[in-house]
């Protein structure tokens, strides 16, 4: 019976090894694919940041063109 009780043991250890390994290959593996997405995210969000200080410059540059201009309306006709 003792024999038997051991091997039990034995065998529902060994089981229970296999699943905690196999459940830490599980965590490291969703762990690569996390720190994979992420870089994906952080590269999408640069080239989004990218164009849009692309934009911005744009839009400062004409904002200024156009405040230069109603200044110098101003001017004109504000005399």
């Amino acid at each position: 019976m003792s024999r038997e009780l051991e091997k039990a043991l034995e065998t529902w250890a060994n089981s229970k090894k296999e699943g905690h390994e196999q459940f830490i290959k599980l965590f490291e593996q969703w762990g690569r694919d996390f720190d994979k997405k992420i870089q994906e995210i952080e590269k999408l969000n640069n080239q989004f940041l990218k164009g849009v200080q692309g934009n911005l410059d744009y839009m400062n540059k004409w904002f200024s063109k156009k405040e230069n201009q109603f200044s110098k309306l101003f001017r004109i006709f504000g005399e």
